[in-house]
């Protein structure tokens, strides 16, 4: 089974920088590891040879690790699920190796060289395979006469999505490994630096940082529903057959009449009760995947 914990390597000098979830990866090694850089932000001295930085694609991530420590790192390599790798350093300290694993962040302590690196990662890490591309989602609705409220630019449209699918994902348990996989999508596609990978406090981050956008207010007539949908990405969990998703397009604020309730036909409801605004609904509503759906 998968789980979710922190490996601490090295000792406790110099100062604690917090834990970044992983973009980029950079190093400069000598006789130990004298500087670790995450996402561009660099922790450490200046000595060494730089062994230059990788960048992860869409879907690859660090899955192994090899990495020797004591009072400080000493070496490390990591390695990715795509073949690549990056690390240096020296052979002092004990050695350590993890496999089968998904890093998600890394933070640490360094002063003039790495003294530490607390890596957090899902052990046992089970991937999640994609069931469907570029489909339909209904993540919210506003009832009539309520009001309906529509961010303005694309990067708040894009935390308003994962606030909503953050929303629908909370009345389930999921693995370790889907957290993992969720907490690195909101992450890489929003820039926030989230503090953990609980749901509960990926949602209380991302509403946050929508305190902060500039929206309007849409008041929802008699006879109309207020509907968020978004294209996104089905996958399927590799420890069983739990469904998630995540977004892949812009956010679309719609005002749709009740009686047009065939213009949502084809998407899966996050939130399971738009049938109760269009009763229409209901003569195509079937379980799929785990979610509402409403057929064509």
């Amino acid at each position: 089974m998968s789980n979710i914990v922190t490996k601490p390597f090295g000792g406790n000098g110099g100062s604690e920088f917090t834990k970044q979830a992983v973009r980029e990866l950079g190093l400069r090694t000598g006789s130990r590891v004298d500087q670790i850089r995450i996402n561009g932000v660099a922790h450490g001295g200046n000595g060494g040879s730089d062994q230059g930085s990788i960048t992860l694609g869409f879907d690859e991530y660090i899955n192994k690790l090899r990495i020797r420590s004591g009072a400080e790192v000493d070496y490390v390599q990591f390695f990715t699920n795509l073949d690549r790798q990056i690390g240096g350093g020296g052979d002092g300290g004990g050695p350590s190796e993890l496999e089968n694993i998904r890093v998600l962040s890394i933070g640490g302590r360094s002063g003039s060289r790495v003294d530490k690196l607390n890596i957090e990662l899902v052990e046992n890490y089970v991937p999640s395979t994609v069931e469907a591309k570029n489909i339909g989602f209904i993540l919210s609705y506003t009832s009539p006469f309520q009001e309906l409220y529509e961010y303005q630019d694309s990067y708040q449209k894009t935390v308003d999505s994962y606030e909503k699918v953050t929303e629908s994902m909370l009345s389930q348990t999921y693995s370790a490994s889907i957290e993992g996989e969720y907490y690195v999508k909101v992450s890489a596609s929003t820039k926030i630096e989230l503090k953990s990978t609980s749901m509960e406090s990926i949602k209380k981050e991302l509403q946050e940082e929508l305190k902060s956008g500039s929206y309007g207010k849409i008041t929802i007539k008699e006879g109309y529903v207020g509907v968020l949908l978004v294209n996104g990405t089905l996958m399927k969990s590799g420890e069983g057959d739990q469904f998630w998703m995540y977004p892949t397009s812009e956010l679309s604020y719609s005002v749709i009449k009740i009686s047009d309730y065939k213009n949502v036909l084809g998407h899966y409801d996050l939130t399971g009760e738009l049938y109760t605004q269009m009763p229409g609904l209901l003569d195509y509503k079937e379980i799929k995947n785990g979610y509402t759906y409403y057929r064509r």
